[in-house]
This record gives C-alpha cells, structure tokens and sequence, in this order.
C-alpha cells in the first residue's frame, strides 16, 4: 500500500514537471528572435526583434569542393515554423539555418566559391555578401562606415608640456614619438568612419586622472594609451625591445611592474611599487576581459604590420599591469608601449615617418578586428 502511494506521488511529481517544461518552453528560447530574410542586390540579409548582440564566423571543408561558411548568431533564436532555406542563388549549393545552442542560432551557406567574406551586422539586422569577387559592394562600404560612426574611441598620446617621458639623447623624446603615432592614428581611424577624440591636441600637460575621466565623459567605446617604453639603465639599452600591450590588472612579471613604476611615476613619486600596486588594486575596473581581447588584436596587427616592411620586430606580449591611466576607464581600455626608445633599432625605427604610420595602421586594424569579433 505505501509502495503504491509513493510510486502514485512520484508519477505526479512527474507529470507536473513535465506539465511545466512544456508550458515554460518557449521561455527557454527566449531571446533575439529571427523574424525574416531577404536577398537584395547579392546581400543575403537576416531581420531579428532586437538588436544583434554578437556574430561569429568560420568555414568547413565539405564534399566535391564544397565549403559549408558557418555563421553563429549570438542571442538569435529560431521561432517555430521560420527559416531561410527557400532562398536560393548563383553559386550557392543551400541555405540552412538551426538552433545551435539556446543562445545561438547558426546559419550555414554551403558553396563551391573559395571566399572570405565580409559580414556585417547594425542594430537588428546581419548582411551576409553572396558576390565574392574580392570587393564590397558599394551598399556594404557605405553600412560598414555607417557602422563605425557608431562607436567613439578616444586616443591618450602619453605625457607631454612637462612630462617628456622616456628620451634617448636630445631628439627621441617619448612624447614627441607617441603624439605623432597618436594624431596618424586618429587621421586613419577617423577616415575609417569612427569618432575620435584626443586627451591632448598638443604639447601640453595633462593629468593622468583626468585623461580617462576625459574618455568617459566622451562615452568612449575604446580608449588607447600610447607610450614609447625605455630600458631601465644605459647598460640594457641593447637587451631591452619589443612592442608590448597592456590592459589594467595587478602586474605580474619584473617587466610589468617596471614599465608600470615608470608611467605612474608622475602620480606616485616617492612611493614603492607595492603601495602603489596595492592602491590601483582597489579601483581596478571589470572590463579587465574585454581589455584582454583588444590587447590581443592590436598586438597582432601592430607586428603584422610593421613586420611586413621592417623585418623582424620583437613581440613583448600582451601582459596586465597596473596603469594609473587605466585607472576608472568605464569602456575596454589599453596602454600600447610602441616599442623601446632606448634599443639602438627600435629607436630609430619610432623616429621613422612610414614607421610610425604603419603603427598607427596596426592598432586601426586591431580596433576593427576586435569590434568585428565583440
């Protein structure tokens, strides 16, 4: 008898489980739902309710030559019943799209054309090119620098009026360098369709504090420092090279730490590197990941870059430290140390015209690759 209550108690326990999974269903694929397709002027163009939070993309090798370009969309949901599989199109084999994940919806586009193409994707709507000839249509540049003007980001030359910073002989002086990167920089990013401003227009001193309460007063999307860097003594001016990125976290290596003790000298004369870590600790910010990711990407297009025309270039990493500057950046923000002024090469090469535009040109393109990938 007891056996039989228990087994009828658990069978309703079961049901109403049950009952609520099957009610609550819809609740589990809440989300950014797909509402419709199109195909316009070689574009395949995807609609959803709300705006796009994030896109992915990679390709996979099929049979008889054929490529599946997989798209995954973050946050997009597949409502019951819709779906772009009635599209069709020279050179495409199928159009398929799925519910990978309950928070990703992926569409596959399954082609014998060997492409790399450019999605693009503003406010709620994904724009996938289906003529790859190697150029943009005319509607897809005009979206992409449309797109930009949506993002700001502000450019911090290091140092400047008083502060010279790091300096070699009379003629490499570290704020002299980084503020003709810094305006080449914003001359590219800018032509790229994004809004920029500078902590400093000139020489002119500007305090660490205020440079990125300046950022957030922009409602900056990106803020980049850039510094020149310098051997810690003379004896080590050979030994000591590389362009290094570096985001906002506790230092961790001798080199952080030195690097970090050298760019917050002016805020924190007289007191030892350990106060001094302790204290940013405290105010460190959370953007600590995405501030990571951008390291990453202006890292790789900086090297790529100047690697390209000038040979061999030392990579010093992407590495945390604890920068004043970054200190209350409410956006991802980094501090771009372009190389050593003080290495016999390096210096030369930051004293450079084409040198320092192909810099500016790396971080342009590491901007953009993180913003494509966010």
């Amino acid at each position: 008898m007891e056996k039989t209550i228990l087994n009828k108690t658990i069978t309703s326990k079961y049901l109403i489980s049950l009952f609520l999974l099957l009610f609550f269903s819809n609740s589990l694929f809440a989300g950014n739902n797909f509402v419709k397709s199109t195909i316009s002027k070689g574009e395949l163009n995807l609609y959803f309710t709300s705006d796009i939070e994030r896109v992915t993309y990679f390709t996979l090798p099929d049979s008889d030559g054929v490529t599946k370009y997989v798209y995954d969309i973050y946050g997009g949901v597949l409502p019951s019943g819709k779906g772009i599989s009635k599209h069709s199109f020279r050179n495409i084999e199928s159009f398929r799209m799925g519910q990978n994940s309950p928070t990703k919806l992926r569409v596959i586009i399954r082609s014998k054309q060997k492409f790399s193409p450019n999605h693009l994707y503003v406010g709620n709507r994904l724009t996938i090119p289906l003529i790859h000839d190697g150029k943009t249509s005319s509607k897809t540049k005009k979206s992409v620098k449309s797109s930009r003007k949506a993002y700001t980001v502000v450019i911090d030359a290091g140092h400047g009026g008083k502060d010279n910073g790091a300096s070699c002989g009379k003629v490499k002086i570290e704020k002299k360098v980084v503020f003709s990167v810094s305006s080449k920089l914003k001359k590219r990013l800018e032509d790229d369709g994004f809004k920029v401003y500078m902590t400093r227009e000139d020489d002119t001193f500007v305090p660490l504090p205020s440079r990125t309460e300046f950022a957030n007063k922009k409602k900056a999307d990106i803020f980049i420092s850039i510094h020149a860097n310098a051997a810690p003594k003379k004896s080590l001016d050979s030994t000591f090279e590389g362009i290094e990125i570096y985001y906002l976290s506790p230092a961790k290596t001798d080199r952080a730490k030195d690097a970090a003790a050298k760019e917050n000298a002016v805020m924190f004369e007289g007191k030892d590197f350990y106060t001094t870590n302790e204290y940013l600790s405290l105010i460190s910010r959370e953007k600590i990941i995405e501030s990571h990711k951008l390291g990453l990407d202006i890292s790789k297009m900086m090297l790529s870059n100047v690697r390209n025309s000038f040979g061999k270039v030392s990579d010093g990493g992407v590495k945390p430290a604890n920068f004043w500057v970054l200190v209350g950046a409410q956006m991802p923000a980094v501090l771009v140390e372009t190389g050593y002024i003080t290495h016999p090469e390096e210096g030369d090469n930051l004293m450079n015209s084409y040198y320092k535009s192909l810099l500016a040109k790396g971080i342009a393109e590491g901007v953009e690759r993180y913003l494509k990938n966010k």
